[in-house]
């Protein structure tokens, strides 16, 4: 039961670090870019507590593995919490905070425990909790709002890029023109040759916004392709939430060793 490992991985993955700057108008280009930057979040899911039910399929190198039932609950900016099941059966948890992320695979008796800054460390990039919760509801994995963009008009979407470019990783966002929602972002690591792709299907009405029922992505990197196809079966938001977790005796930890 890897997927929960994976949608993980993909948090630390998209998680690149990046200054703050409040999105500014001072020129023409820059206040219709701030103008559509407004127009897309008021169209967004609004949301203090998010429950889904999901299906995802998990395929890596071409193996494809049994298809999952994942629940995903989050309390926005404090908690987010998945659960793995196959055929009924709950088979990996995980716990993740703003400071810690805890996992435990019950069919290999397997558990992690560890704060950010061990990942930060690992990995060499900074780790933002605020992105993974984005990703999960539908949203590009960068705040708009913070920063400048680049709006190009294509047919019927817009290319959304850094106005300025980041010596570590190249990011583009592809935005619908009717109605404004997020159909493609890509991240690509420059240095190291890993790639991050968010393909998004069609789009339900959850509490009167836009929300994708399809999430698919894949990363690469040079001796590997992991893909993983998200469908939304349900979707409900600002009702009471529960984070059942407990870590279990007796299981071994999974041993990353630092950099």
């Amino acid at each position: 039961m890897k997927y929960i490992a994976y949608i993980g991985f993909v948090m630390i993955f998209v998680s690149c670090g990046g200054s703050k700057k409040i999105a500014t108008a001072s020129s023409e280009e820059d206040l219709t870019a701030v103008k559509l930057v407004e127009e897309y979040y008021a169209n967004t899911l609004d949301y203090t507590t998010f429950e889904a039910r999901t299906r995802a399929k998990f395929t890596s190198n071409g193996d494809t593995k049994p298809t999952v039932t994942v629940q995903i609950r989050i309390e926005k900016d404090k908690t987010i919490w998945i659960d793995g099941s196959l055929i009924g059966l709950s088979g990996a948890r995980a716990l993740i905070t703003p400071d810690n992320i805890k996992f435990y695979d019950k069919l290999n008796r397997q558990y992690f425990d560890k704060d950010f800054s061990f990942i930060s460390n690992y990995l060499g990039i900074d780790l933002n909790f605020d992105q993974l919760q984005r990703l999960l509801t539908g949203q590009t994995i960068y705040d708009l709002r913070e920063g400048r963009y680049i709006f190009t008009k294509e047919q019927d979407y817009f290319t959304v890029t850094p106005k300025k470019g980041n010596p570590l990783f190249d990011l583009l966002f592809e935005i619908s023109t009717q109605p404004f929602t997020v159909q493609k972002q890509e991240v690509v690591m420059k240095e190291d040759q890993r790639t991050l792709y968010l393909n998004y299907g069609a789009y339900a009405m959850v509490e009167g916004k836009p929300f994708p029922a399809q999430l698919n992505l894949k990363a690469t990197e040079p001796k590997r392709t992991t893909q993983v196809a998200i469908e939304y079966r349900s979707v409900k938001v600002n009702e009471p939430v529960r984070f059942p977790f407990k870590m279990p005796s007796g299981y071994k930890e999974i041993v990353i060793d630092e950099k």
